[in-house]
């Protein structure tokens, strides 16, 4: 968070937020928005449904805020704030509290897309942060989609300068072969993964760490993947809703856009690493 802060220093920005059903979490939001230092001359857009308007309006009004906040009220606001990034009516877009399913399917039909890939930067409670995928249940399923989704990954960390050690994770120990069809597959792609890597970058260090995600952490590995979606959203929950840790937002790889994902039930931390993250990236397309 270091690297992104010090990036979005100083940089007008219009940043789109939205935020759905939950009104805890659209408080939070507004929380974290009053909390927000005006140095980066922030501009925040919060995309809001019909039925939610008047109560965050009236929170609005009544507090002081360090930054401008314009409020779009629509229908349908994961397809209002996603069709005003396709418009560069705004710079970039974080997904809030908005309907994870909701949101998915109008990126895919605004952006022409058919798979998203997200990497989330996350904090252990000792203070160690690390990029981490999948967080998605439906995410990272067969060998050639980890590939894809690693290589996203890599030109990510290219992008923002930061030389990657990757850890690759698998459902057992490689002494569990033989106790479970599903363990020995996970060990098999996991081994094919890293030889793969190894193979195309010299430079690139990169560790089969079995099941062992304290070994990843202890070797100080910058870019961690699960054995799969499922396993990875039970990580990211089990750290940051139970372990003491903290989620600073989530990255969509592969877009021409702006787009950082956040838990509909993250706190205000996230929030704001979301909106550094999204300000950084749009200093380093700019």
């Amino acid at each position: 968070m270091e690297y992104f802060s010090s990036k979005a220093l100083n940089r007008k920005t219009k940043i789109g937020i939205g935020l759905g059903k939950s009104r805890d979490q659209n408080l939070k939001i507004i929380s974290a928005l009053k909390n927000f230092q005006n140095e980066h001359e922030t501009i925040i857009y919060l995309f809001i449904g019909n039925e939610e308007f008047n109560e965050i309006s009236q929170n609005i009004e009544r507090d002081q805020f360090k930054t401008i906040v314009h409020l779009i009220k629509s229908d349908i606001p994961e397809y209002e704030m996603l069709k005003h990034l396709k418009e560069d009516l705004i710079d970039a877009a974080i997904r809030g509290s908005l309907n994870s399913n909701k949101f998915l399917d109008n990126m895919k039909n605004l952006f022409k897309i058919t798979k998203l890939n997200r990497l989330a930067l996350l904090e252990t409670f000792n203070g160690y942060q690390f990029f981490f995928a999948p967080v998605g249940i439906d995410e990272y399923r067969d060998y050639q989609s980890k590939i894809d989704f690693i290589e996203s990954a890599l030109k990510f960390f290219d992008f923002i300068g930061i030389h990657p050690k990757i850890s690759v994770l698998s459902g057992g120990r490689k002494d569990d072969r033989g106790r479970d069809d599903i363990v020995d597959k996970t060990l098999e792609i996991s081994e094919r993964i890293v030889a793969f890597f190894k193979n195309k970058y010299s430079t690139i260090q990169v560790f089969n760490d079995e099941i062992l995600i304290e070994k990843a952490i202890e070797n100080k590995s910058n870019l961690i993947f699960a054995p799969d979606g499922i396993s990875g959203n039970l990580i990211y929950r089990t750290l940051v809703h139970l372990g003491g840790g903290k989620a600073h937002g989530a990255v969509y790889l592969g877009l021409e856009k702006i787009v950082i994902d956040t838990s509909r039930v993250g706190n205000v931390s996230e929030i704001k690493g979301a909106i550094k993250i999204a300000i950084s990236l749009f200093s380093n397309h700019n």
